[in-house]
Formats: structure tokens, C-alpha cells, sequence
């Protein structure tokens, strides 16, 4: 062998043990096994033992109490949480999987989003699960993703609350840091093909009135138009789904809301069996808030009131103490004024059609103005 192989091969061998050292002690220094691990293997199986969920980040709290299916937020006076969301978070850490240690120099956490919620600034979330008596099952630090490039599995930086040592894990959690994100997604559901009549009723205005003979009929504008005006089918049947799966945003109790209903908008919806379930809609600095009532219906038959009365009792046991904050453009559906459902007039018949595209540049639209230097 000539003297430049020998010391090719030396270096390679001087490479390889320094690699095998270097591995070694980064064992030594870590307790990393070099295999992924799961950082809550026995989370799986203590799912039904879970009664209670933290998610703690700087300044804010969430608290999840519940077991199953039926699980309540309790800084939302323990209106119903989305079941599926829980469980998201419940599989979420149950697949996290620790593949790589990281910095364990507690001066280096805030790089990784893992200090502790308590400290100023802190943007790290501590996620802690618990089951009967307040035992711990899972408690972790979830800090910030790792950028991954293309489509390969999600990965995080994470701690567990009582360790410097910090980890990259391969898995994704993204607990929701706001109570009104864990509400179930729908205030109330009205079905449409149960409306027979909606009576809208704006302030200081007349009553409109929309209604149909049969569950299969289209609903007609039962309120009178004005001279040379038509009514809107669409806009019209759309009124009557105005409480079908109400999607929900907030919610507080009525206590918690100042406002004078007396000016809110009243909607009721009467329906085919005898009900009449009737929405307040208050808007408070541009935000809708509903709240939700029901009774008996004026012209039930004597056959539909005893099923009629338990439903309103129902009702209002579920929706009596709560308003709801919904999306504006839903509640726009089912408060209309009268031009709202009435065809558009035609345009003037002397109207200057539309002409040719002005000397701006190409794609601009009337009003736009020439970027400078151009």
C-alpha cells in the first residue's frame, strides 16, 4: 500500500472513532435513546380516566372539565365545550414522539417558544391533563414547529415542565389559547323545514311577514310591497333558515352584557308543531348578540300544546340565561328590512352603458390611481 493510501485510511478510521465517541457522549449527556419514543405512551389507554384539562400561556387560561362526549369550559360558566376538539388534543399529545434532544440550557428556551407561561413574555403553552383527584396524566411545554420542508410529517419543540431538557417531536398540537375557541360550534338549531312564519321586527317599524301553507311550499312576502316592486324569492326563503345550526362565536350571560334590548331586533319563527321560538338580536359596537326564548304558539291547536309547552320549557332552560355572539353576515339573513327582500329595480332606461376601459393601465379599476413614476 503507498504511503498516501496508509493515511487516507487513517483519516477515515480518526473520522469514524471521533463520530462513535461524539454519539456516545451525547448519550451519556442526555439519556437519549436513539429510537423514536413517545413522550405520553400511556396516554391511549388513560383516555377515559381524563376529567380535567389546563392549557395555560401568558395571560391567558383555559380549563376543559368533562369526561367522554361531554365535556364544559369552565371559564364560559361551563357552557358546552366541542367534544372534538378535546379529543384532537387528547390524540394530539398522545402522538407526540420525541425523535431528537435539544438545548437543555434553560437561557436558550425562549429561542424554542418553551419558557414557562409564568414568565414575562413567555410565548410557550403548558398543557396539562388530568384524571380522578387531580393526578397528572400528561403535563408538557408545546414551544414553536420546526420549519419542515415539503410534505413530511409536522414536528414541535417540547418540554416537559420540570426539565431544562428540551426536545424536537415529531407531531403536531395546537391547543387553542382563548376560552370562546373551545365552545361548541352551534348556539342553537331551528330547522328550516319546520318554519311555517317569521315575523321581523325592527324598531319603531312595520312587521315583516313571511310564511307558507306547507313544509314543501316556498315561502311568500305576506308584508305589502311598494308600487312597481317585486319580491325576492331568494332573499325571502333565506329568512326561514336563519336559526338552523346558528353557528356560535361567544357566549355570555346575560348579566355580562350591557345593552338595551328594548332596541334589539325581534324575529319569531313559528313552526308547524305549534312553537314559536323567538330570537333578540342587539347590536352592541357592530356585534350581533342573540338571545334565544320560546313558547307555545298563539294558534297552536289544542292537540300540539302539551308537546309544544315542554319543548319552549326546554328551550328556554337551555337558552334562557345565555346571549350568543354570531357571525354578522348570518344574522343579516334573518333580520332583513323590507328593500332586503325585494328584486332590485332595473336599471334607468337613459343610463350610459358601460364604455371602454380609460387610460389607465391595463387591469386597473375606475378610481385607481397610476403608481408614481410611471
Amino acid at each position: 500500500m503507498s504511503r498516501a493510501k496508509w493515511i487516507l485510511a487513517s483519516v477515515t478510521l480518526a473520522l469514524v472513532l471521533l463520530t462513535l465517541w461524539a454519539v456516545r457522549d451525547t448519550g451519556q449527556r442526555t439519556g437519549y435513546v436513539a429510537h423514536a419514543e413517545k413522550l405520553f405512551p400511556e396516554l391511549p389507554a388513560q383516555a377515559a380516566a381524563v376529567r380535567r384539562v389546563e392549557i395555560r400561556s401568558a395571560g391567558q387560561q383555559v380549563t376543559l372539565q368533562g369526561s367522554g362526549s361531554d365535556w364544559t369550559v369552565v371559564d364560559k360558566h361551563d357552557f358546552p365545550a366541542d367534544p372534538a376538539k378535546v379529543r384532537a388534543l387528547l390524540e394530539g399529545l398522545a402522538g407526540l414522539t420525541l425523535i431528537e434532544p435539544r438545548t437543555a440550557d434553560p437561557a436558550r428556551h425562549a429561542a424554542l417558544n418553551l419558557e414557562a407561561p409564568d414568565t414575562a413574555g413567555a410565548r410557550g403553552v403548558l398543557v396539562r391533563v388530568l384524571g380522578e383527584n387531580d393526578a397528572v396524566l400528561a403535563a408538557v411545554l408545546l414551544g414553536k414547529p420546526r420549519a419542515a420542508a415539503g410534505q413530511g410529517p409536522r414536528q414541535m419543540f417540547v418540554r416537559r415542565p420540570n426539565e431544562d431538557q428540551t426536545w424536537l417531536a415529531e407531531g403536531a398540537v395546537d391547543p387553542q389559547r382563548t376560552p370562546q375557541l373551545w365552545l361548541r360550534g352551534e348556539a342553537f338549531d331551528l330547522p328550516q323545514a319546520k318554519v311555517r312564519e317569521v315575523r321581523v321586527q325592527h324598531p319603531g317599524q312595520a312587521p315583516l311577514v313571511i310564511s307558507r301553507g306547507a313544509p314543501e311550499a316556498s315561502f311568500g312576502l305576506q308584508t305589502p310591497v311598494p308600487k312597481g316592486r317585486d319580491p325576492q324569492p331568494s332573499t325571502i326563503g333565506a329568512v326561514a333558515y336563519g336559526l338552523q345550526r346558528l353557528p356560535l362565536q361567544n357566549v355570555f350571560k346575560v348579566d355580562e352584557v350591557a345593552g338595551d334590548w328594548a332596541q334589539a331586533v325581534s324575529v319569531e319563527f313559528d313552526t308547524f308543531d305549534g312553537l314559536t321560538v323567538t330570537a333578540r338580536v342587539l347590536s352592541l359596537n357592530g356585534v350581533p348578540h342573540v338571545r334565544i326564548s320560546a313558547a307555545v304558539a298563539a294558534d297552536a291547536s289544542a292537540e300540539q300544546r302539551p308537546a309544544a309547552s315542554a319543548e319552549a320549557e326546554r328551550i328556554n332552560q337551555q337558552a334562557g340565561d345565555w346571549v350568543y355572539v354570531v357571525p354578522p353576515h348570518t344574522v343579516a339573513t334573518f333580520t332583513p328590512r323590507l328593500e332586503d327582500l325585494l328584486a332590485p329595480l332595473p336599471a334607468p332606461a337613459d343610463a350610459a352603458p358601460p364604455g371602454p376601459p380609460g387610460p389607465g393601465m391595463p387591469g386597473m379599476m375606475s378610481g385607481m390611481r397610476r403608481p408614481s413614476g410611471m
